[in-house]
C-alpha cells in the first residue's frame, strides 16, 4: 500500500520547543511508515538534523509576516508533491499553510496550536487568526491551557480542538553522567560548584533578564554557583550586556545553540524556566526526563504538567528574588534535589512520553483520512519499539 504523505510546515528551524516537538514527531512517523516532508522558511540548526535523520526538507522563502508569494509557493509545492496531510506549526504557517492546503486540495489539514502567543491578546490578529481555522480539520493543543486560551483569544470552534500534550523520549535524557563532566571541564566548571541553567531562545517570552536579576541573588550568598544561559535569539547582545553590568561575568557562560542537550541538562543542578507564558514547554519535560530539579514561574503551562513541591518549586513572574530564593533552596538541599529529579522523572513517563503522544497524532490523521474515504494502512501494529 502506497505511503500516507504528510507534509508539515514550520516558520523555521531555529532552536526552540516547537521546532524540536516536529523533528520528533516527523521522524517517529516516518519510522511508523509515512512519509514526511518538511517545509521551512527560516533556516536554522535543526535543518542539518532533519537531514541526517533523512527526511526530506523543502526551503520556502517569505518575506514578511503576511506573504501572499509565500502562500503560493506553499501551493506549488503541494502540487508538485500532493500530500494527503498538511500539518502546519506556529502562526505564519498556520496562517498561509491552511489556507494553500484547501487551494491545492489537500484532503486533511491540521494545526499545531504549541503556545500562549501574547499575538493573541491583539483582538484583531486572535480573531483573524482564529477565521483561518475554517480551513483546518482539526487544531492540536500542546495543553489543556492553550486549548482554553485559544476558545478565549482567537475564538476557535470548540469542535476542531483536539488536546495533545507534548512528549519526550525518556531515554534520550539518561546516561549522561560522563558526558556532563566533560561539559563542565569544557567550561571551566568545578565538580562541586552548583550549577543553574535556562535553556531556549533568547526572545522576550522567556524573560531571560529576571534570570539574570536572580543569578545576582545567589551569588551573595552562594559565591560559588555557576550559571549558564544555552541558546541564541535576537536579545542576546542586549542580554551579554545586561550581565556585564550586573557584574555577573564570569559566573555566567553564555554556550550559544547546543546540540548536546541532554549532556547539558546532565551537567546542572537545577533547571530553571523564568518565562511570562508558555504551552506545555519541551524543555521543562527534557528537564524532568533527566531527573533535573526545576525552578519555575508559576505560568500556564507549566502549572499543568508539574506537581509543586514534589517535581518542581513554582515562583511568580518577574519576581528576582523569589528565583533566587527557589534556586537557593535546591542548591542547600542535594537530597531534595534527588528527589524532586526522580519525581520529575517517573512523571513524564507516566503521563509525557513520546510514543504516546505520536501514537496520537498518527491515530488522528487516520481518523481524519478514512472520514475522507481513505484505505490507509493499521499503523497500530507499528511500534517504536519494533525499531
Amino acid at each position: 500500500m502506497k505511503k500516507i504523505h504528510a507534509l508539515h510546515l514550520i516558520d523555521g528551524l531555529t532552536f526552540g520547543g516547537a521546532e524540536t516537538l516536529l523533528r520528533d514527531l516527523a521522524s517517529g512517523l516516518e519510522r511508523r511508515g509515512y512519509r514526511i516532508t518538511v517545509g521551512y522558511s527560516t533556516p536554522g540548526p535543526f535543518v542539518q538534523e532533519l537531514a541526517d535523520k533523512g527526511l526530506t526538507l523543502k526551503h520556502i522563502p517569505r518575506m514578511g509576516l503576511v506573504d501572499p508569494v509565500f502562500m503560493f509557493r506553499m501551493v506549488k509545492l503541494m502540487r508538485s508533491d500532493p500530500p494527503e496531510i498538511v500539518h502546519t506549526h506556529l502562526f505564519k504557517s498556520d496562517f498561509h499553510g491552511r489556507l494553500a492546503a484547501r487551494l491545492a486540495g489537500v484532503p486533511v489539514v491540521i494545526s499545531t496550536l504549541h503556545n500562549n502567543d501574547v499575538w493573541a491578546n491583539n483582538w484583531f490578529l486572535g480573531r483573524l487568526y482564529g477565521a483561518t481555522a475554517y480551513w483546518a480539520d482539526r487544531l492540536i493543543a500542546v495543553s489543556s491551557e492553550v486549548r482554553e486560551f485559544h476558545l478565549r483569544k482567537t475564538r476557535v470552534p470548540p469542535q476542531k480542538i483536539v488536546v495533545i500534550e507534548n512528549g519526550v523520549d525518556v531515554a534520550a535524557f539518561t546516561g549522561h553522567e560522563d558526558k556532563a563532566k566533560s561539559i563542565r571541564a569544557e567550561l571551566d566548571i568545578m565538580p562541586d560548584a552548583p550549577l543553574l541553567g535556562i535553556i531556549g531562545r533568547l526572545k522576550p517570552q522567556k524573560d531571560i533578564p529576571t534570570f539574570l536579576l536572580a543569578a545576582v541573588e545567589v551569588l551573595r550568598e552562594q559565591p560559588n554557583a555557576r550559571f549558564l544561559v544555552v541558546g541564541d535569539g535576537p536579545l542576546q547582545s542586549e542580554l551579554e550586556i545586561q550581565s556585564k553590568n550586573l557584574g555577573l561575568f564570569p559566573s555566567l557562560i553564555f554556550t550559544g545553540m547546543r546540540k548536546d542537550i541532554p549532556a547539558i541538562l546532565a551537567a546542572l543542578d537545577v533547571l530553571v524556566l523564568s518565562s511570562l507564558w508558555e504551552g506545555l514547554p519541551v524543555i521543562l519535560l527534557e528537564g524532568m526526563a533527566a531527573a533535573r530539579a526545576v525552578v519555575s514561574t508559576s505560568v500556564d503551562g507549566v502549572v499543568g504538567v508539574v506537581l509543586p513541591n514534589e517535581t518542581a518549586l513554582l515562583v511568580p513572574q518577574k519576581n528576582p528574588v523569589d528565583l533566587a530564593q527557589a534556586c537557593l533552596k535546591l542548591i542547600r538541599n542535594p537530597a531534595l534535589r534527588q528527589s524532586m529529579g526522580q519525581a520529575g522523572q517517573e512523571r513524564v513517563i507516566k503521563k509525557y512520553s513520546l510514543n504516546a503522544m505520536i501514537d496520537k497524532i498518527s491515530s488522528l490523521y487516520v481518523d481524519l483520512l478514512q472520514a475522507r474515504g481513505f484505505d490507509t494502512p493499521d499503523f497500530s501494529e507499528i511500534s517504536e519499539a519494533g525499531n
